[in-house]
């Protein structure tokens, strides 16, 4: 996996290397409210990807940890998937291990909440490939919804438990349809500030190819590599370097936020302590 991470960021080097004229002068193009509104979308689909994990968690385990340990969680499995995306789980069980040790799911739950995410994420991909002229894309992810919903009582697919509970499938609906959007806003922003074709199915069959190769353990060079196969050209390239860095940004801006949060309640704690300690000696000496 590394080995497979490792060649594709040298790729992209030498790509970008070799076209770093035409690169430089399309990237002083792009402007910088673009990559702000970049990062934006991208954070609020990891916040709403946060959230939606714990929705399926909780369907699988009862009473997920606390909604600051799976969002801390998440913030270091979402650095880690962005170098390399099979590291995600890893890290997410070793954080998740150590901010909720009494709450800690078993592993395996862990492991496959993200199954019902994905599936719907695909539906959506799928729906909007119809855009593209992939007619067959709609009812290939129909048919794997409704199998889906067969199997979500069934003990071996425990991890589709969220698609028979009605009030959190619902909620987690809405959050996935979060995601699909922002992430489809986010690829429409970057072709169109990129001037490459933006209309609705070239939108569709860019978020599609982002789909399939972020699913490779191709780390950052994932989003380039996706609009060259769509695109091509160094517009295609600057495109994916713009969602690569927008992304990378979204989770630092994700993780120190989160690591501020949770420095406050230590800090109000630290200091009712000091405020209890200075009252009591202050009633001993009266």
């Amino acid at each position: 996996m590394r080995t497979l991470t490792a060649v594709g960021v040298g790729a992209l080097l030498v790509l970008c290397a070799v076209r770093r004229h035409d690169l430089v002068a399309a990237i002083g193009g792009v402007p910088p409210q673009a990559l702000v509104a970049l990062a934006a979308l991208h954070l609020a689909s990891l916040v709403a990807r946060s959230e939606a994990w714990r929705l399926s968690l909780a369907a699988l385990a009862g009473t997920p940890p606390s909604r600051a340990a799976i969002h801390a969680a998440n913030a270091g499995a979402f650095v880690a998937g962005a170098l390399e995306p099979h590291a995600a789980l890893p890290a997410r069980v070793a954080l998740l291990r150590r901010l909720a040790p009494q709450q800690l799911p078993h592993p395996t739950h862990i492991a496959v909440a993200d199954v019902p995410i994905l599936l719907l994420e695909a539906a959506g991909a799928a729906a909007l490939l119809a855009f593209a002229g992939a007619w067959w894309a709609p009812a290939a992810a129909l048919a794997a919804l409704v199998a889906a919903r067969l199997a979500a009582g069934r003990r071996a697919t425990r991890g589709l438990a969220i698609l028979a509970d009605v009030r959190r499938r619902a909620a987690l609906a809405v959050l996935v349809g979060c995601i699909v959007g922002c992430g489809l806003a986010r690829v429409w922003l970057v072709l169109a500030v990129a001037h490459l074709d933006a209309s609705p199915a070239a939108a569709a069959a860019a978020f599609a190819a982002l789909g399939v190769l972020g699913l490779l353990p191709l780390g950052p060079s994932a989003p380039p590599a996706a609009l060259l196969v769509v695109g091509g050209g160094t517009g295609a390239l600057v495109a994916g370097l713009a969602l690569s860095a927008t992304s990378i940004a979204a989770v630092a801006v994700y993780g120190v936020a989160l690591a501020v949060a949770s420095r406050r309640p230590r800090r109000l704690a630290t200091l009712r302590g000091a405020n209890c300690i200075i009252e009591g000696r202050v009633s001993r000496r009266r």
